[in-house]
């Protein structure tokens, strides 16, 4: 899974619930195509479909959201664009309730995670999940959260597998 340059997915819904079961068929497809290990195409599942949950949520109707892949030597930057400028912010989840724990859940599958706003309106939540292998591993920091990796043009078309 070692390359030079990064690979990347990325990828506009509508915000509608099932746009969330497609960032999740999605995100396992190009994970395959990259040859990605299962637990770490099983976690970034997980962590897609929180906050593609969440950006659907906190806009509906016309308004979209982005989903962008990055895998880069060791680590996978997972990032959701949304309309909502507001941050995402963990809640306490009662032990009964079914909701209020996805950002949790975030936070234990990825090294790190965050947000930055975006002009005009919205944000970018976005978490940095290790690839696992030893060999993909580079020294230093491999993605830098304080400016993530974002296309200026769409990707190329380019077969994946």
């Amino acid at each position: 899974m070692s390359r030079s340059r990064p690979q990347l997915s990325l990828l506009t819904l509508d915000s509608t619930p099932e746009s969330v079961a497609g960032a999740r068929r999605h995100t396992v497809h190009v994970l395959e195509c990259w040859r990605a290990r299962v637990e770490l195409s099983d976690a970034a599942r997980l962590v897609v479909s929180e906050l593609a949950t969440n950006a659907v949520r906190v806009r509906g109707g016309p308004h979209g959201f982005t989903l962008s892949l990055v895998l880069r030597g060791g680590s996978l930057l997972v990032q959701v664009g949304d309309h909502d400028p507001r941050p995402p912010r963990p809640r306490p989840a009662d032990p009964d309730a079914t909701g209020g724990r996805g950002l949790h859940l975030v936070d234990e599958l990825s090294s790190r995670w965050g947000y930055y706003r975006t002009s005009p309106h919205g944000k970018v939540v976005w978490a940095e999940l290790p690839t696992g292998s030893a060999s993909d591993r580079c020294p230093g920091t491999l993605v830098d959260a304080r400016q993530p990796f974002l296309p200026t043009s769409p990707p190329s078309a380019e077969p994946c597998c």
